[in-house]
């Protein structure tokens, strides 16, 4: 299998590292058997993808030694981090009907498919915490903390993570906006910030060229705002316009494709920055809590008013003085 240099730069981010960009490098020396797998991983990594070592030999038509050997000769450490690679290509490459034909026939019950799209949740959780970097975290909330502006990035389908976003750090920080859409007012705006400004941007493979083409805008402008980056693969456009940089996958298994690692890191980059904040957050949220009480904005699960703090006070963690009972004398007999 031969790859073009063409097809290799039809994709929007440097090919360099690419899966397909190591495996036609490395072609020329391969041994036969190993030849025979790379050519079904280049004309199957579809399938590929997903597969153990075990079913992956069985396809390719290989040992499983070979397979277990393979990755070394592409640059990788094992083989879990030639699969990672491999999803990354997938991700970018699957459109909303590849996914929709790639989703697994042999267990059409909703049952089976809810189990898969949890244990891939489950999965892309578990690879937040591998791929998290402390040093890029704390630079990412040290950007944050600093910043009198902040504007969040996050077009088509990462739109509801925009929104959580903007609306759970606002409720700590002022000057937060959340901006999930497109158009030429936008390059305005950007061009208006200044070193004051922090832009945020978030961005899963198929990464939407609109949002890239601001954020390079704004990198070039050299007017001093600072860029921070929510994506899934160091093969991000992003990468390289971002002082800070951190990573969650998107699970690919579904064909619209879920967001719950991402969330789960919104939620402690918040909350990580609800703690260094302080009591500049709790005068907030408190002033927030007030606002919502004036406006009866709550309601209980049985449909009643949410308590108000005099009632919270009343809670069982600090239950009222209980009233004396009436004294039950009995009556003197004569």
């Amino acid at each position: 299998m031969i790859l073009t240099y063409a097809k290799m730069t039809q994709m929007i981010h440097p090919p360099d590292d690419d899966f397909l960009a190591r495996l036609a490098r490395a072609q020329p020396r391969l041994s036969p058997k190993m030849a025979q797998l790379a050519t079904f991983l280049g004309e199957q990594y579809l399938r590929a993808a997903f597969m153990s070592t075990r079913e992956l030999a069985a396809a390719a038509g290989v040992s499983l030694a070979t397979v277990v050997r393979f990755p070394a000769l592409l640059g990788y450490r094992n083989f879990e981090e030639l699969r990672a690679s491999i999803q990354d290509r997938v991700n970018f490459d699957l459109t909303g009907v590849d996914r929709l034909r790639s989703l697994p026939t042999t267990d059409r019950s909703a049952a089976g498919l809810l189990r898969r799209i949890i244990e891939a949740d489950v999965e892309a959780l578990r690879s937040v915490l591998r791929t998290f970097s402390e040093p890029q975290f704390e630079r990412f909330l040290g950007t944050i903390l600093r910043a009198e502006r902040i504007t969040i990035l996050g077009f088509r389908y990462v739109r509801p993570l925009t929104s959580y976003f903007a609306y759970s750090l606002s409720k700590i920080k002022p000057g937060v906006t959340g901006i999930s859409y497109a158009d030429s007012s936008l390059y305005d705006r950007i061009r208006l910030m200044d070193e004051d400004d922090a832009l945020i941007a978030i961005a899963f493979a198929r990464y939407p060229r609109d949002l890239v083409d601001l954020v390079r805008y704004a990198h070039g402008l050299g007017t001093g705002i600072h860029i921070l980056a929510i994506t899934d693969s160091p093969l991000s456009p992003l990468l390289p316009l971002a002082e800070a940089t951190l990573f969650a996958k998107a699970a690919v298994l579904d064909f619209v494709g879920s967001l719950a690692a991402p969330a789960a890191l919104i939620n402690g980059i918040v909350s990580a920055l609800g703690v260094r904040l302080g009591q500049q957050a709790l005068r907030r949220l408190e002033a927030l809590e007030d606002a919502a009480r004036s406006a009866n904005i709550y309601v209980t699960a049985g449909g009643h008013p949410a308590p108000t703090r005099k009632s919270l006070l009343a809670s069982p963690r600090n239950p009222p003085s209980p009233r004396p009972l009436p004294s039950r004398r009995r009556p003197q007999r004569p």
